[in-house]
């Protein structure tokens, strides 16, 4: 049995395949350690006593790992500010899904009177900045007693992400066969019905997706929270943060610690849900 040699012209070609390859690991890597280091900077400055945040030059590495920090916020009640912002988000979340289905489904499957000016609404409103109805919006919350309520905020983070996920809705139900809803109606379901049985257990990555979007804007959201909040009864976590600056001055750890716990809960979530949210984002898209 003969040996013959691989071809020089099929071995460059592997070299350059694998160059190509490991540039872009390297690429990504760095663009995905340059977003992370504040983050991980952070967390390694909360986990370091307070002399050793202020020490220079600094280390990337605590010394000595404390926790005072973490239970000096927590003794600061900002469990209740905790509460808070997941009490006002998963309002958020569901207030949205709910219309947003009913709205993104009727956008996508029945022609009606006004339909074409409802989608070009639905796009106009998403390109409306929030800071300019801020004095509106609080005119409104004052006048019918929703001002400084953890039910305001739900009502307005609904209001003002709503229109993003009936959008995103519409394009996902656009992307699922039409054949697999007629056959639900021959069979005797109704729109509703169809819906709720057949339609929302398809759209799971979409309405994941859509979720996502709520949340993370609902959980991060600072300006909308400390103008339309100004007590401790309704004040979400990052309002919190924010007067902690004046609470504890120049003590980094305590701050850091506050901003570590504000985080976690979005990384876990994203962890969990990452298939369904990437396949929502690009099932909306398949057609349109």
């Amino acid at each position: 049995m003969s040996f013959v040699p691989e071809a020089p012209a099929s071995t460059a070609w592997r070299k350059r395949v694998m160059a190509r390859r490991l540039g872009r690991l390297a690429v990504n890597g760095a663009i995905a350690l340059l977003a992370l280091f504040p983050i991980l900077w952070g967390l390694s400055s909360s986990l370091k006593p307070s002399a050793q945040i202020a020490e220079y030059p600094p280390s990337l590495l605590p010394r000595t790992v404390t926790f005072e920090h973490y239970l000096r916020v927590f003794n600061d009640n900002v469990g209740h500010y905790i509460f808070n912002s997941a009490l006002v988000s998963t309002g958020a979340v569901a207030l949205c899904l709910i219309v947003g289905a009913l709205g993104g489904y009727a956008l996508a499957r029945f022609s009606f009177r006004g339909r074409g000016v409802m989608m070009v609404m639905t796009v106009a409103i998403m390109s409306i900045p929030i800071a300019s109805l801020l004095v509106p919006t609080f005119t409104t919350l004052s006048t019918i007693g929703l001002i400084d309520t953890r039910l305001g905020l739900i009502l307005l983070y609904a209001a003002y992400q709503l229109p993003i996920v009936i959008w995103m809705l519409y394009g996902y139900f656009l992307s699922l066969p039409i054949e697999i809803e007629q056959a639900a109606r021959i069979d005797g379901c109704s729109p509703y019905r169809t819906l709720r049985k057949v339609v929302l257990p398809l759209s799971r990555p979409g309405l994941v997706a859509a979720a996502l979007f709520v949340l993370v804007f609902s959980w991060n959201d600072f300006v909308v929270a400390v103008t339309m909040t100004s007590s401790e009864q309704a004040r979400t976590l990052p309002v919190a943060i924010y007067f902690y600056l004046g609470f504890y001055g120049r003590e980094w750890g305590p701050l850091l610690a506050a901003s570590i716990i504000s985080i976690i809960p979005i990384i876990g979530v994203f962890i969990v849900l990452q298939r369904y949210f990437m396949s929502g984002l690009t099932g909306g898209g398949v057609k349109g």
